[in-house]
């Protein structure tokens, strides 16, 4: 790594961790953790891509069937009766949200391409109308309301400050995560079925089971911000996995650079800051046309993200 690179780390690390000390209420909350929760669930399918290369518009939905685990078996809202330890209530969100990514994956496992995400798509729509024609379980379109972080020991994650740091930690461990599994075997394995599935069958690989792994880790990673997002927003909905919040998630990985873990972020921060300033000045009703047209323009002049715009910049100063 560069020594441009470990300065800008090094600074980008401090303004993080000492945000909460001169940020108000404003910036840490509804900007900064907003974004880490963002990029969490978007990093999830920037993991997808970079190691099999394949797209898929279900992550919303998937992060919502987290979500709506943790709210459903949650002391603070449990509309089914079921109020189970915090600790106990988050690893079963978790493998609910790792079965969904397998799920995902198993249904979508002969498409790829412009059918992957249409079935992906399809899979989450199925999940929207599921949850909001579900009255007695659900609570149909009014959703699971008045959720809160939970409280483990001295730790009362509700305080806005521990919370944003709950999401750093957890964003941080995410991104090391992928970037382990890059370089690991089993990332090895990945990259050889996104470069070439037909040899790795030849050479005798189950590109069943790498595909079905992917999307499972896919999952995992969803999973966990749904479950932050769902503590953030103190609800969970259907609107969580309609069209606009699949598609959404596309576009902040692509805004931000889908070819590498940290652009899921990058991307967040950008969505996020838009998200609050332009319907400010714009209105509501047409914030999506501002979305629309910035992944435009990402997409022609800027394919490799935010972040590749950072590297060009970055290179051209070091030849001059």
């Amino acid at each position: 790594m560069s020594l441009t690179k470990k300065t800008a780390l090094a600074a980008f690390g401090l303004i993080l961790i000492t945000l909460p000390l001169w940020a108000n209420t404003f910036w840490l909350s509804s900007v900064a953790t907003r974004a880490l929760i963002l990029g969490l669930m978007a990093l999830s399918l920037n993991f997808l891509f970079i190691t099999t290369g394949l797209v898929s518009l279900a992550q919303a939905a998937v992060a919502t069937s987290a979500a709506y685990t943790v709210g459903l078996l949650s002391a603070n809202s449990s509309y089914i009766g079921i109020e189970l330890h915090p600790l106990i209530a988050i690893i079963l969100a978790l493998g609910v949200g790792t079965l969904g990514g397998f799920i995902v994956g198993l249904i979508s496992l002969r498409s790829s391409g412009i059918y992957l995400l249409m079935i992906t798509l399809a899979t989450s729509m199925c999940l929207f109308y599921f949850v909001s024609q579900n009255i007695t379980v659900f609570n149909g379109f009014d959703g699971v309301n008045g959720l809160r972080a939970p409280s483990l020991g001295t730790w009362d994650f509700r305080q806005r400050e521990l919370f944003y740091f709950l999401c750093l930690l957890s964003s941080l461990v995410l991104l090391l995560l992928c970037r382990a599994v890059e370089r690991s075997v089993l990332g090895s394995v990945l990259h050889g079925f996104r470069n070439a599935p037909l040899r790795m069958a030849a050479l005798g690989f189950n590109t069943t089971t790498i595909r079905l792994i992917a999307f499972s880790i896919a999952g995992w990673i969803a999973a966990t911000g749904g479950i932050l997002n769902a503590w953030h927003t103190g609800q969970v909905s259907p609107g969580s996995t309609d069209v606009m919040a699949a598609v959404n998630l596309l576009i902040v990985a692509v805004l931000g650079g889908v070819w590498h873990p940290a652009g899921a972020f990058i991307g967040a921060l950008f969505f996020v800051l838009l998200e609050n300033f332009a319907t400010g000045l714009i209105g509501r009703e047409r914030f999506n046309l501002v979305i629309g047209i910035s992944f435009v323009l990402a997409v022609i002049y800027a394919p490799r993200g935010l972040l590749g715009v950072y590297e060009k910049v970055v290179n051209r100063l070091k030849t001059t």
